[in-house]
């Protein structure tokens, strides 16, 4: 599952917070990155702004996946 797809599955989980922000701001405190950065990240054909190979290892286990998986180029 991509990390774009994860994004979508979490957005449709109801919770008293609007679940895109729950999941931006729980990839924000997992990789201590910031917003912005985070959203970059969801950008579509953005193949520029992808994070750095520690931050998608980070992410990849989080999410128990690959970081191939999460951020296909």
């Amino acid at each position: 599952m991509t990390f774009k797809e994860l994004y979508q599955k979490e957005k449709e989980k109801p919770r008293a917070e609007a679940p895109g922000v729950a999941f931006i701001k729980e990839v924000c405190e997992v990789t201590k990155k910031s917003e912005p950065s985070v959203r970059r990240w969801l950008c579509e054909g953005a193949t520029n702004c992808l994070p750095d190979a520690l931050t998608q290892e980070v992410l990849a286990r989080h999410f128990g996946t690959t970081a191939n998986e999460l951020f296909p180029r």
